[in-house]
């Protein structure tokens, strides 16, 4: 009877013991998913007092090579770092797009401050009106924010990896397509590639529009290529003034601008988010 009494014993407590073997199995199952080659640099900016954590892709081939790469400064990386990551790589892959580097600014906290932050960093001018103010409370962050990319974001990305100092690509999509046209005309040897999709030049009645006109009246040359794309499906308070700086762009002719406009059919303002890869970096991409 004792001996039966062991049997059970030994035989509970086997099961108990292979059940926490395969829970421990589990839990080390369970893990972030993360996307391979890609590091994370956070700089706190001199400029601004701004935390930046910095994500960045590299190439299949860059740890097996000496070799420079073309570099794409992506904004809004809070959101859309992965999309784009995979998405470049796919098309690298299919020989669409050279191997590419990707630097993505990100933002600290959750979905709320990346809001904010955006808000801030990507409008050049303090919105004054109270219609804007409603839905864009802080704003006017733009200049030092470039200042950060061009004093510390770049001579750091430079300084650590192997990239083409004079193949430098910067993208973005709405509050990030406006910061985008505002880099263009502000600084434009900063990058000699630009991709502005669903851009929100609408903001401080159009001042984009103007920063344009202003550009054109001291500048004949631009050596700039330039990928712009809007949503058929987009409320038009953001295809007219599109359509206003596309055309104003297109009449000053400059001297050295490659520039592709297009609109997006059956694309949202959410849906068109992938054209900063399949269609943005393919377009200043191609030779």
């Amino acid at each position: 009877m004792n001996r039966i009494k062991l049997t059970f014993a030994f035989l509970f407590l086997l099961s108990i013991s292979i059940a926490a073997q395969n829970n421990a199995k589990q839990e080390q199952v369970n893990t972030p998913v993360t996307i391979n080659r890609t590091e994370v640099h956070k700089i706190t900016s001199v400029v601004n007092g701004n935390l930046y954590p910095i994500y960045v892709a590299l190439p299949g081939s860059y740890n097996y090579t000496n070799e420079t790469y073309p570099v794409v400064f992506m904004l809004d990386a809070y959101s859309s770092f992965g999309t784009m990551t995979q998405m470049v790589r796919l098309l690298a892959f299919n020989k669409e797009l050279p191997e590419l580097i990707i630097v993505g600014i990100s933002s600290e906290g959750g979905s709320k401050e990346f809001n904010y932050n955006r808000m801030r960093d990507y409008t050049p001018t303090e919105l004054k009106s109270e219609k804007e103010k409603l839905a864009i409370p802080v704003s006017g962050g733009g200049k030092k924010f470039l200042e950060f990319i061009k004093e510390e974001l770049i001579p750091f990305v430079e300084s650590k990896y192997r990239i083409k100092k004079d193949d430098k690509t910067l993208v973005g999509h709405s509050l990030g397509g406006l910061f985008v046209f505002y880099t263009l005309f502000s600084e434009p040897n900063m990058f000699n590639k630009f991709v502005a999709i669903s851009p929100a030049l609408m903001l401080d009645d159009e001042f984009i529009l103007k920063q344009e006109k202003s550009f054109a009246e001291k500048n004949s040359k631009l050596n700039a290529s330039v990928y712009t794309t809007i949503g058929s499906l987009e409320d038009s308070t953001f295809i007219k003034p599109w359509n206003h700086l596309v055309a104003s762009i297109k009449s000053h002719s400059f001297e050295g601008l490659k520039l592709k406009s297009e609109i997006a059919n059956n694309e949202t303002h959410y849906t068109i988010i992938p054209y900063i890869a399949t269609h943005g970096l393919k377009a200043v991409f191609e030779k």
